[in-house]
């Protein structure tokens, strides 16, 4: 490029800094470069102005229709517009250029079809990707995650060792705390604890955790620290159904003389406060006592040294207040069986999978219309109270009706509980009341793999998927196990 078209170049990135587009596109008209179109796009897409920046990487596809990375970035605004099959159709028209950054396309492409939950395909793609280029790691940690997803967990297994094996050589093994933290909740659903609870302290490298790790102005305790006779503030940095699950560790703490303060999630603060009278339970911060150290409820398993063989020391029952347990008993019928029902988790990415399609779980109402059926949640849209109503045998109740204390009286009467894995599940089996748990053929790390058995829960029976996203068997198979209790 010459002297001239270097400054016209600048000139129009300053134009488009200026918000003068039409000037800077007269400007790129002139020069008609593929390149300034492209970092006149990139300039654009920083300053948000999506749709202005598509249209410059068309601009510069227009000119040399084999300038790569126009295609690349333009089919990552056009997903982020939410149009995947037109940002897959834009990946696909890369392919045919000639290029040995094609590692990148297989790549992306890969992602795409994970969003689609096309995961075979996705597979396929991370694997090309790979093979193209066997130093872009970032792929084989795709790979590793989607055989998990797949319940291929011992293949999953090799792929994150690999990587990790492969970034300790590279010296940039901390450019993957994802993969670390991955292979930690593997270990753990696989049955080991003592590494995979180690390894679980990888999780405050990750981006998604980083911001959750305090100290709120004092020491951090360290495992194996001598604090008896301190006051230990623990503080829950994850899910409803995690603090159900490892509040048990608290229990442990008071025995060897530490002071636990346990600053909890708002929703379960009445549910926990008559567990332990040597605990005190604080939902709000701006109430917290003084406090000499703290640490992170899902760092205890691994400080007091949890294994699948003290897994089961963790056990504890909720204690439902007595007059919400005396209304819900009034409530049920005397003379059928009574059986709540959970079938939806949080709309949140990672729990998309746990979520089962209403349409699917009426099939135990049409089955079993001798049983009342509870629901367990607390909001239901439109459509499904809708399909709710047609069900004589199905009751279901909004808002402060189901808090979390009325849910735990509720399932203290019921004869049964059949749930998808929530915190419903937790507080279920926490509880004591006898529990179903419908579970995704790649679990939470807190759900066993090879067994319908729990080591933490001895209520609990779990119907694993043995095939990717199919809940149909598995209901099918819940509705037959109903007509013999």
């Amino acid at each position: 490029m010459n002297d001239n078209n270097s400054e016209k170049k600048n000139l129009a990135i300053i134009k488009i800094r200026e918000n003068k587009i039409d000037e800077a596109e007269s400007i790129l008209s002139e020069i008609k470069d593929s390149k300034s179109y492209f970092n006149a796009a990139i300039v654009l897409e920083k300053m948000n102005k999506i749709d202005l920046a598509i249209k410059f990487y068309d601009s510069s596809i227009e000119i040399d229709s084999n300038y790569f990375p126009s295609f690349i970035n333009k089919s990552k605004l056009i997903e982020k517009r939410g149009n995947i099959t037109l940002a897959i159709q834009c990946l696909n028209d890369a392919l045919k250029i000639k290029t040995n950054l094609q590692y990148i396309t297989y790549y992306q492409l890969g992602n795409l079809y994970s969003k689609l939950l096309d995961y075979k395909k996705s597979l396929k793609l991370y694997i090309k990707s790979y093979k193209l280029n066997k130093d872009f790691l970032i792929s084989l940690h795709n790979i590793g995650n989607i055989l998990e997803e797949f319940g291929k967990f011992r293949f999953s297994l090799k792929a994150y060792n690999l990587l990790i094996s492969e970034a300790k050589k590279k010296n940039i093994l901390n450019d993957f705390p994802k993969t670390l933290l991955n292979r930690s909740l593997l270990l753990v659903k696989l049955g080991n604890y003592k590494d995979g609870l180690r390894d679980y302290e990888h999780r405050w490298l990750s981006p998604e955790f980083k911001n959750r790790k305090r100290n709120f102005g004092v020491e951090t305790w360290k495992k194996s620290q001598d604090i008896s006779g301190k006051t230990l503030l623990v503080f829950n940095e994850q899910g409803l159904g995690d603090t159900i699950y490892f509040f048990g560790c608290l229990n442990k703490l008071t025995k060897k003389n530490i002071k636990v303060v346990f600053l909890i999630q708002k929703p379960l603060k009445d549910l926990f406060k008559n567990i332990n009278n040597e605990i005190t339970i604080i939902s709000d911060e701006n109430d917290l006592p003084k406090f000499d150290y703290s640490i992170s409820l899902l760092s205890l398993p691994y400080y007091l040294n949890i294994n699948e063989k003290k897994i089961e020391s963790l056990r504890f029952k909720l204690k439902p207040e007595k007059i919400l347990v005396s209304n819900w008993k009034s409530v049920l019928s005397k003379n059928e069986k009574n059986i709540g029902i959970s079938w939806k988790s949080s709309q949140q990415k990672m729990s998309q999978n746990r979520t089962i399609d209403i349409n699917q779980i009426i099939y135990l109402f049409n089955e079993n219309k001798d049983v009342n059926f509870y629901c367990l949640h607390h909001e239901y849209d439109r459509d499904e109270r809708l399909i709710l109503d047609k069900f004589k045998n199905v009751k279901y109740y909004l808002g402060d009706k189901m808090s979390f204390s009325n849910t735990s009286a509720l399932c203290k009467n019921l004869d049964l509980v059949i749930s998808n894995d929530t915190s419903v599940a937790h507080i279920s089996c926490a509880t004591g009341t006898k529990t179903w748990i419908l579970s995704r053929k790649n679990p939470s790390w807190l759900c066993p793999i090879n067994s319908s058995k729990s080591l933490r829960y001895p209520t609990a029976k779990y119907f694993n998927q043995h095939r990717f996203n199919d809940w149909k068997s598995i209901i099918y198979k819940v509705s037959l196990d109903l007509k013999n209790i």
